[in-house]
């Protein structure tokens, strides 16, 4: 037994020990695999069809297990019981029809209320990996997708060879929401709408210099058993668990992105979360609107700015707070009430004392300023600008992208400028 191997175990136990673990998980027994697809599924009227499109995916050289958890409330309706019920039946047939395909359902029903959602089924999966993984030591790839997808051809080879046979700890998957031919005009161009703010909002944190610029999308992540356990594992909430999730581990491990796209999320309506793409378009055929408004460009100068007069105060180039931050004030007149709410100055203490190298002290200060705050400081900041159109936004941002006038284009096009910074800066 490797040392690596040992010192896994004692991390996977210590995971076991100090969080959660649902009673489901700990009744699940898998083969080994070197990487594990796991799917949340709960009331999916479609689930055969994300079933196939992994089926029809080109085998890839290592052992790949794909695991969808069934799963519902105890309060839901008689009607999404009945979806349930239904689909752990499409789950048995699965079964029974392609049995060398390496395939695992897990019958999830019945939740408590209080913490029933994605999160927690996201979590059931997840946690059951770890725990099998608790004699061997192995560090497999945890890879999550949603009931609600396709993906592409060469969806396993892809992740195999750049990410599970990799020492990469976390994975971004490209995705595309590309709309079935039958979908409603409003819901297609919606969803253009939709993934024009994504590749916007990633453009935005991009050119302010924040180092997590990636999508937060929970059908296109993975990371390896070692840090999901190391980190606190998957959250429960019931919406935003990826982003919460993900952000978690960024400032830790190094992450590759996988363009492609790999996998094809519905465009479809939905309630069942707060945010996110059904939301959206839900909100989009209400509004009756032609285009998304968004957040002014200017916010991200803001952000960049607040960056740069944090690390210079705690690489100590400028050593008092206020004099390191008058560029900020100067430029921003809500910088002083957003220093004061948000305690940037006690904050900054902290990180300061955390260590005397400067690189230690930058890791630790977007620790503290993650996805999270970060983003609450684009909607504090754009408080008193006017929304714009995403599309407009966008060539403000990257004046490049001016000549493109097809709003169905540009996303590729800022997705080519992403990509290609990526590598030029890995």
């Amino acid at each position: 037994m490797s040392n690596h191997s040992e010192g896994r175990k004692t991390i996977f136990q210590n995971y076991i020990n100090r969080f959660f673990i649902h009673p489901i998980s700990k009744k699940i027994l898998l083969a080994r695999a070197d990487a594990y697809v796991i799917i949340p599924c709960f009331a999916e009227e479609d689930l055969n069809s994300t079933l196939n499109s992994l089926l029809e995916a080109t085998a890839p050289a290592s052992q790949f297990c794909v695991i969808v958890v069934v799963n519902d409330k105890m309060s839901d309706l008689p009607a999404v019981k009945e979806l349930t019920h239904q689909n752990l039946v499409e789950c048995r047939n699965f079964s029974k029809q392609k049995p060398d395909f390496d395939f695992i359902f897990i019958d999830a029903r019945n939740l408590d209320d209080k913490n029933a959602g994605v999160g927690l089924a996201r979590k059931i999966g997840m946690d059951a990996v770890v725990f099998n993984c608790l004699n061997s030591g192995e560090n497999p790839a945890l890879v999550c997708l949603d009931a609600d997808c396709k993906v592409s051809k060469d969806y396993f080879q892809q992740i195999d060879t750049l990410f599970v046979q990799s020492k990469s700890e976390v994975a971004i998957f490209g995705f595309d929401h590309i709309p079935p031919l039958d979908l409603d005009p409003d819901l297609k161009q919606g969803i253009i709408q939709y993934e024009l703010f994504l590749e916007y909002y990633r453009l935005g944190l991009k050119m302010a210099g924040f180092p997590f610029s990636f999508h937060t999308v929970g059908s296109s992540m993975a990371c390896k058993a070692m840090p999901y356990a190391r980190n606190g594992g998957m959250n429960q909430r019931k919406a935003g668990e990826d982003f919460y999730f993900l952000h978690k581990l960024f400032p830790h491990y190094e992450t590759i992105e996988i363009s492609g796209p790999l996998v094809f999320p519905a465009s479809r309506v939905s309630k069942r979360v707060p945010f996110g793409t059904g939301r959206f378009q839900e909100k989009w055929l209400e509004s009756k609107s032609e285009t998304h408004f968004t957040y002014h460009p200017s916010v991200f100068d803001s952000l960049r700015d607040f960056q740069n007069c944090s690390l210079q105060f705690l690489e100590e180039q400028v050593s008092e707070f206020e004099l390191a931050f008058s560029p900020f004030l100067n430029d921003n007149p809500l910088g002083k009430n957003y220093l004061s709410e948000f305690r940037v100055k006690e904050n900054l203490a902290k990180v300061l004392k955390s260590s005397p190298k400067t690189e230690q002290r930058k890791k630790a200060f977007f620790q503290w300023f993650d996805g999270l705050l970060a983003l609450q400081m684009v909607h504090y900041f754009n408080r008193n600008l006017p929304q714009m159109p995403v599309f407009e936004a966008i060539k403000i941002l990257h004046p490049q992208l001016e000549v493109i006038k097809n709003e169905s284009e540009i996303k590729y096009e800022l997705r080519k400028k992403l990509q290609a910074s990526d590598e030029k800066t890995a």
